[in-house]
């Protein structure tokens, strides 16, 4: 109850004082071409990137800095939706999306494609100080909301608009705070219309589906995991003895970890002295060996343990979504087991969600292996509900219309502008690319099935898009 109380006293703070934008940096562009070229996509916008350092609060409701990516399209003459990603763990504080780690390619994707792309660092990454809340539920939701706000107040700066439109999407580490973030979303009051949501790979369910992985006799390969949750709960909750880490793990781990927090030692580094310590002693890679024997013995046994409190307290499926949601994952799935998926499925839908689905992307994928399938998804899902309106189209000229629909051989555009390429974009994010004479589209050589198209104007360059359905 004390950290339900404090989390609404965050979330009250936050709301009194607001979420300001410190600085914001020019990081680098992308040229529509990039994205043709290493991903096959058609892309509508050069993408700016920007990394944004904003107010939030910490884990008690004080005061902090954090930072995250803004993705801006190059064209400001738009009212834009907004897709917020979530990033995956990372080795090191600079490791994030606002620093241009690997990962900040997936919102600028979006963003080619005509949505605002967001992406937070995180507490305790980036610019924000201190040691990182890992998969802590309520601290990746506000540091997710409060980026949201600032963007709004940054865009303005750069005269760009947004249909308030919002997408909420991430992976691995950033399924379980896309999923601790809609949650927040969907019981707010901030002015924003939820379309979709995309959680993919995460570790939704930390007290049942990662603890029993992680906790099993079965070999794991990124036993490090176990040490970041341990040191973060600590900083919540206190769940070390004595605030004593050396009183919760095994020697060699309790000093491997005090390097970690003290950033001395990455964390995959970290993982790797680990897991050859591990090797060495127990024959392999065991995370429940790197605690004492007196602490693993009491989470197991003791269903009320601060340690097991703290675990129920940061699960994030035991709610209702109301808008369409996706959960992405691959069966073969070695470091995020895919029940955690499962086990959200089935609680959602107790409690009433109607427009829930789990999907197996890739079943024999590994960790790694399940990521460009399940964005792919995720791209294809979320452009069904995109609806870019140009400044033009306010001022009143008229949305194009597909007809017929469903076709078999050809579909007529009906606008007023004139359309010189369309995109068809399948149900596996297959991009089919046709000439279009006359406003018409010839798609009598496409296999049946739905559709996302996406028109691109001669004159103006302008975007917009529809589906249409093939029939066989």
């Amino acid at each position: 109850m004390r950290y339900i109380f404090t989390l609404c006293c965050a979330f009250v703070m936050t709301m009194v004082m607001g979420q300001e934008v410190l600085s914001s940096t020019y990081l680098k562009s992308y040229e529509k071409s990039f994205f043709t070229g290493n991903f096959g996509l058609f892309s509508s916008f050069d993408v700016d990137l920007y990394r944004v350092k904003y107010t939030t609060v910490d884990v008690k409701g004080n005061p902090t800095e954090a930072s995250g990516l803004v993705c801006l399209p190059s064209d400001n003459k738009n009212f834009y939706p907004i897709v917020a990603y979530h990033h995956g763990t990372v080795g090191s504080r600079f490791e994030v999306p606002g620093y241009e780690s690997y990962e900040a390619i997936i919102p600028s994707i979006f963003t080619s494609m005509g949505f605002v792309g967001i992406a937070p660092d995180y507490l305790g990454l980036g610019d924000s100080p201190g040691i990182h809340p890992y998969v802590h539920a309520a601290s990746e939701a506000t540091a997710s909301r409060d980026l949201l706000i600032a963007t709004e107040k940054f865009l303005a700066s750069k005269d760009y608009n947004t249909n308030k439109n919002l997408f909420i999407t991430g992976y691995s580490q950033g399924g379980h705070a896309s999923m601790a973030f809609h949650r927040m979303m969907e019981a707010s009051n901030l002015g924003y219309k939820l379309k979709a949501a995309s959680h993919m790979s995460g570790p939704y369910s930390i007290s049942s589906g990662m603890k029993e992985l992680l906790l099993s006799d079965k070999e794991y390969s990124i036993v490090a995991y176990m040490a970041e949750v341990a040191l973060s709960y600590n900083l919540v909750y206190g769940i070390f003895p004595d605030n004593d880490m050396n009183k919760f793990f095994k020697p060699t781990y309790a000093k491997l970890l005090k390097k970690f927090a003290d950033e001395e030692l990455g964390l995959f580094d970290m993982n790797t002295v680990m897991v050859d310590s591990l090797k060495k002693q127990f024959g392999k890679a065991l995370p429940k060996k790197m605690l004492l024997d007196s602490i693993l013995n009491v989470i197991i046994s003791d269903d009320n343990h601060p340690v097991n409190a703290a675990l129920r307290d940061n699960d994030v499926y035991d709610w209702k979504p109301t808008i369409p949601t996706r959960l992405l994952y691959c069966t073969a799935d070695e470091q995020v087991a895919y029940t955690n998926s499962i086990i959200a499925l089935e609680k959602m839908k107790v409690n009433g969600a109607a427009n829930v689905t789990a999907t197996d992307v890739r079943t024999n994928g590994s960790h790694t292996d399940c990521v460009n399938p399940a964005v792919t998804n995720t791209l294809f899902f979320f452009l069904q509900y995109l609806n870019l309106t140009a400044v033009e189209d306010v001022a009143g000229i008229g949305e194009c219309a597909l007809y017929p629909n469903p076709a078999s051989d050809r579909v007529i555009i009906a606008s007023e502008t004139s359309y010189g390429e369309a995109t068809l974009i399948a149900y596996d994010g297959k991009m089919i690319l046709k000439t279009v004479a006359n406003n018409t589209i010839d798609i009598s050589d496409i296999n049946a099935g739905l559709y996302i198209v996406l028109l691109k104007g001669k004159q103006t360059g302008t975007t917009v898009h529809g589906k249409i359905f093939k029939n066989r």
